[in-house]
């Protein structure tokens, strides 16, 4: 991920929470202060509530009794009853004066009742009829009061009065109540809420809560109140900040990509002329923005400049190292043949010295050995000049697929079979003959290890090694390195052979570490000899000059 990419992201993602958190805290707040705002309307409502039903229930007995007292319907009724005269008739009239009565003073239910309990006329959504044992009991009652009636019909509130003849022989009363429901459902209106004696069900879109409350003894009224205002309030919060979001995050972005670009265009311009550099291309790099990439700048460039001198001794102290193996070798290798030459001329000065007769026929013996000795030292000249000669890498694109399989195929009849294995790899920068050079090598020591053998095989498998590097391998089954010689596997006149000059493995591994990959050994699982070449896909990035450092 790019710097800019990251800038913008760092700046999105801030917006983005801040508006979020922004946004909850709003709405959290609002939601808090309604939930705060219902309980103190709840309270206010029960607190009315409780004054109503108080209210209600001292009213109640102040209703009946004057109705006991002065009404003429009772006083008539009473009569009837002494008189035995209370017929069909009258009964009839009574209990269409009853509902009247009822609904005048907003009463849910008004029983006009005798003495012994049997019911005369009634109002309401009971209607009781006959002989009611529990209401002859209630005129029993020396002090009329309002009481809590706990019946089939629900809560409610009820008072009662009695009206008794002069001979007191007679009693008619009077037994009035009220629906505490209709109470809660009256103060519930005027405060806009819904009060109910039973819990409401639980439901997300509705705020509840209880209170007991103290005129009704434990009775728990509980009030509920529709949230699709405050959800809707809510909704349209949500909505707002949205935008304000989008909004601010749009011109977060917009202000960021501006930002970003200014500041990732010159670390992009650097970061293209430090990878020009390492391509191969030694040239100072050049910044702008701010004071920090122009002193990056300048480092960077005078680290060039170190490092193409550092580059430039150590390839002369490396060429002088080198010189002085192949000058210890090559001195190692000559002096093996001169022993024999001198040999031979000595005993040729010898026997012509005093006139011997065998010096004809030693003659011959000797100037073959000499002439075979001389032709030895001439071989480890040549090769000492091959591998002390060999050209810099005249760097081009290459397929390695195409010049593994010109290899594989000059060496198919070369005795074991030689197959190829390849994956799909980029064009390299590299040399193509001596890229050809060394996989040559490769596959003639993998066909020379399996001389002998009816099933010896050589593989060459070609893939790649992450993005940036090309992996060449070449296997054999044959008897693979002797360990005594692995660890100079790759010095100059290291072999195996009996005809080798031990410098093949050795310009192998030169013309590998000058295209800037490796060349290595290991045994092969179940036996066997595998060498890995890899080679850089861009090519050696080596500086072969040191870049001139400019002041910026």
């Amino acid at each position: 991920m790019t710097l800019a990419q990251r800038l913008l992201m760092a700046i999105a993602l801030l917006t983005m929470a801040t508006t979020s958190g922004l946004g909850l805290g709003l709405r959290e707040a609002w939601r808090r202060a309604e939930n705060a705002r219902f309980q103190a309307h709840f309270a206010r409502a029960a607190e009315q509530l409780e004054r109503s039903l108080a209210e209600a229930a001292r009213e109640l007995p102040g209703l009946l009794g004057p109705l006991c007292e002065h009404d003429p319907m009772l006083a008539l009724t009473l009569e009837d009853l002494e008189r035995a005269r209370l017929d069909r008739d009258r009964r009839l009239r009574l209990s269409l004066l009853v509902p009247e009565l009822m609904a005048a003073y907003r009463l849910d239910e008004l029983i006009l009742v005798a003495g012994n309990g049997e019911v005369i006329a009634s109002g309401g959504p009971a209607r009781p009829s006959g002989r009611q044992p529990e209401l002859a009991a209630l005129l029993q009652r020396p002090t009329p009061g309002t009481e809590l009636l706990h019946s089939a019909t629900g809560l409610s509130l009820r008072a009662h009065c009695v009206k008794r003849s002069a001979s007191g022989g007679q009693s008619l009363g009077l037994v009035g109540q009220r629906s505490v429901p209709r109470l809660f459902e009256e103060a519930g209106r005027a405060q806009d809420l819904t009060l109910a004696l039973e819990p409401p069900a639980p439901d997300d879109t509705v705020l509840s809560a209880a209170l007991p409350l103290r005129a009704l003894g434990d009775v728990t009224v509980y009030a509920s109140q529709s949230r699709q205002p405050l959800l809707q309030a809510l909704s349209t919060l949500d909505r707002t900040a949205l935008l304000l979001g989008g909004g601010s995050l749009a011109v977060a972005t917009l202000a960021a990509w501006f930002i970003a670009r200014g500041l990732a265009r010159p670390i992009v311009l650097l970061s293209e002329q430090a990878q020009a550099v390492m391509a191969g291309e030694p040239r100072p790099v050049a910044a702008g923005g701010g004071r920090e990439l122009r002193q990056l700048a300048a480092t960077f460039n005078q680290a060039l400049a170190d490092l193409a001198s550092l580059r430039r001794r150590l390839a002369a102290t490396e060429r002088i190292a080198a010189r002085r193996e192949i000058a210890r070798q090559v001195a190692h290798e000559i002096k093996n043949p001169l022993a024999p030459i001198q040999a031979a001329v000595e005993t040729l000065r010898r026997l012509r010295a005093r006139n011997d007769p065998a010096f004809d026929d030693y003659f011959e013996e000797a100037t073959r050995t000499v002439l075979i000795e001389v032709a030895r030292i001439s071989q480890i000249v040549s090769a000492f000049t091959r591998f002390s000669r060999l050209p810099a890498p005249q760097l081009a694109p290459t397929d390695v697929v195409e010049a593994a399989q010109q290899v594989t195929q000059l060496h198919a009849a070369g005795g074991a079979p030689v197959s190829l294995k390849v994956q799909p790899v980029p064009l390299i920068s590299a040399d193509r003959d001596q890229l050809v050079q060394v996989l040559t090598n490769l596959v003639q020591n993998g066909l020379d290890a399996g001389v002998g053998r009816d099933d010896a095989w050589v593989l060459v498998e070609v893939g790649p090694v992450g993005s940036d590097r090309v992996r060449i391998a070449v296997s054999d089954n044959g008897p693979g390195v002797p360990g005594e010689i692995v660890e100079r596997l790759f010095e100059p006149y290291a072999t195996t052979k009996p005809a080798g000059t031990g410098l093949g493995l050795a310009i192998a591994q030169r013309l590998a570490v000058e295209h800037g990959g490796e060349l290595g050994y290991r045994p092969r699982p179940g036996g066997g000899a595998l060498f890995e070449l890899t080679l850089p896909v861009a090519g050696p990035g080596l500086l072969q000059e040191p870049p001139t450092v400019t002041a910026l």
